[in-house]
């Protein structure tokens, strides 16, 4: 063990307020997040487990990271074994290894991490004396397959549910084996990949997923943080005659993650961030979270102001995560209420057709100097493509209105290569970009002071359970060079400054995120070739164009089905074919009268409070007004 390590870990923890180190638990939880300390910290859904754990009795989390290069130098000259934060405690001690996966280019993290703490990385591989493997996070329920053979069992659906029902299940039965069959069998929120074969058709195809043994689902339903109270939890706290913690249990919100660690040394570490809402009704063809959290739901005003109100002592800035803030049907109270605290506010981004005037006071009353938005093309017709609905000149008339009041530093998310672009959609792009630059320098003349725009080039990626699910990635020479010649175009033109992503990642992102369970080998393989992801390719032999580079036909079994998201394959057929011919369609209407894409008459609507279901009603029928 390497006392430079330890007194590392030492000084992080000496710059944090609200981590928790819980002596003689039960079970004992190594909470991993595949990337470093910095980035981490800022993760929301981290935080949230990271609470939820700890919150259980019986049960202690400690949180474990990707060591940074300076520490990964330490651990390979040490030859230590990984630790966790809070104890500096063998990974392998632990009774649970927990990772928290978002992104798929962490996947290669994941499998270093395990090298490094000495759990043997395939499944196979572990015997009862090994920790328990799980995997959750966005990731999960968008395509666990490339991991499925790294990992005991899989968290398909939302932890603030699935993270008591995993508790449940380890304390309520006796092995491995036994635990990881109870939790198959609950149909919703658990993949065990052990307990499944798969075949492949002569032309390299998904055939089939077999369940082994009885009683384990053909398909693994998605979880919602709406469905089910902690039951299992609050059996066992109400048995043990602790009512205090059974009360708890039944008073937390239905989700509500934030900031529960003030961390300043992490990304954003000096501001409390707080999720206000999950999902989008908006129906955006390529985005992934606003699918996979269908349907959309909101935290009530009050319980992010308690939160607000509880944080204020430790600092005066706060972030509003959500994927549609102005969506939300009490922002004003929210606004409102942030300002009374004196809150300085920021947004991770805005819709560019939810930016409203009070959101904009509330940003230039916290000295905020730069926002971030979603033209996501420069084209009109490709809008109509992504189901995206707004023209050229809407979007420089909303940033017009950024720029008034100051905010003279915009950053535009924009994608190169979607489905039918040309490269008269790129042309416009850069007319885009420049009428923007335009409208900016007109306002800066009366401020004194002129801005930038920054675009943010990004290869378009197909993501699981999205109506673009079925198109390939733009050759990687195209778009290389389609990149090449955006970038080249916009940094011409004054007060803009480019950054662009490479395609080679971009298609590293497609890889894994629509690779079957043989992409495991290659991920073993750059994790160990140092993240030679070409090196990994020759090795296994495994062509990466099949799974990136063909568009897929409606009769194909996708690797990503063996979790049921609970959307519509005829829903999502539809809209891929609406996106051909440039057909927009409405935002997702009220949660009580529709049954379009299929995720609304499941048991969580029956299970939701009330309260819920109301205040996302009224959400989705502001974005309809």
């Amino acid at each position: 063990m390497s006392q430079r390590i330890i007194e590392s870990y030492k000084q992080k923890l000496a710059g944090e307020e609200g981590w928790i180190r819980k002596r003689g638990a039960q079970l004992r939880i190594a909470l991993c997040y595949p990337n470093v300390y910095e980035i981490g910290m800022a993760n929301l859904g981290f935080h949230a487990m990271y609470e939820l754990f700890n919150r259980i009795p019986e049960v202690s989390a400690e949180r474990v990271f990707l060591p940074s290069e300076k520490e990964m130098r330490e651990y390979e000259r040490s030859r230590a074994s990984l630790l966790s934060m809070e104890s500096q405690t063998p990974v392998r001690d632990f009774d649970v290894v927990a990772f928290s996966i978002s992104f798929e280019t962490d996947y290669l993290n994941m499998v270093r991490m395990l090298r490094l703490s000495g759990v043997p990385v395939w499944s196979k591989d572990r015997t009862h004396h090994d920790p328990l493997v799980v995997m959750g996070g966005a990731a999960s329920f968008l395509n666990p397959e490339p991991i499925a053979d790294f990992t005991d069992v899989i968290g398909v659906g939302e932890g603030e549910i699935l993270g008591h029902q995993l508790v449940d299940a380890i304390f309520e039965n006796e092995t491995k084996d036994e635990i990881l069959l109870a939790l198959a069998r609950l149909e919703r929120g658990f993949y065990v990949p052990s307990l499944y074969d798969v075949t492949y058709r002569e032309d390299g195809t998904v055939e089939r997923y077999a369940p082994r043994v009885e009683g384990v689902p053909e398909r693994v339903g998605r979880a919602l943080a709406a469905e089910n109270p902690k039951e299992g939890s609050l059996r066992r706290a109400m048995r043990r005659g602790e009512t205090e913690v059974a009360e708890a249990l039944r008073g937390e919100e239905v989700f509500a993650p934030s900031t529960v660690i003030f961390a300043p040394q992490a990304e954003m570490g000096e501001r409390f961030l707080v999720e206000i809402s999950r999902g989008c009704s908006q129906g955006c063809r390529f985005c992934w979270a606003g699918f996979n959290y269908w349907p959309p739901r909101v935290v009530p005003a009050r319980d992010i102001l308690r939160k607000a109100q509880e944080w204020r002592a430790k600092t005066d800035k706060i972030g509003l995560v959500s994927t549609a803030v102005c969506d939300h049907p009490e922002i004003s109270e929210i606004l409102q209420g942030l300002r009374a605290l004196d809150y300085r506010i920021s947004v991770s981004s805005l819709r560019l057709d939810q930016i409203s005037d009070e959101l904009l006071d509330a940003l230039v009353e916290s000295r905020d100097q730069q926002i971030a938005v979603a033209p996501e093309t420069g084209s009109d017709r490709l809008r109509k493509v992504i189901n995206k609905n707004l023209t050229n000149d809407e979007i420089v008339d909303i940033c017009g209105a950024v720029f008034d009041r100051g905010m003279l530093t915009i950053k535009l998310y924009l994608m190169v290569g979607l489905p039918t672009e040309t490269d008269e959609d790129l042309e416009e792009m850069v007319v885009l970009v420049e009428r923007i630059k335009d409208r900016m320098l007109e306002a800066g003349r009366r401020f004194g002071r002129a801005g930038k725009i920054i675009p943010s080039l990004n290869g378009f990626v197909p993501k699981p359970n999205t109506p673009l699910q079925w198109d390939a990635i733009c050759d990687e020479k195209e778009l290389k060079r389609r990149l090449k010649w955006a970038s080249k175009n916009l940094a011409r033109i004054p007060n803009v400054e480019v950054r662009a992503m490479s395609a080679r990642i971009a298609h590293e992102q497609a890889l894994f995120s629509s690779g079957d369970r043989r992409i495991a080998r290659v991920i073993e393989s750059a994790a160990r070739l140092h993240g030679d992801l070409k090196a990994a390719l020759r090795e296994t032999g495994i062509n990466a164009a099949f799974h990136t580079s063909r568009n897929r036909s409606y009769e194909e079994r996708l690797p990503w089905e063996i979790v049921d998201a609970g959307l519509g394959r005829e829903f999502l057929q539809k809209e891929h074919e609406r996106a051909k011919i440039a057909r927009s369609t409405a935002p997702c209407p009220s949660v009580d009268q529709c049954t379009r894409c299929g995720v609304c008459p499941t048991t969580w609507l029956a299970n939701a409070p009330a309260g819920l279901v109301q205040l996302q009603s009224l959400s989705v029928q502001r974005a309809l007004a």
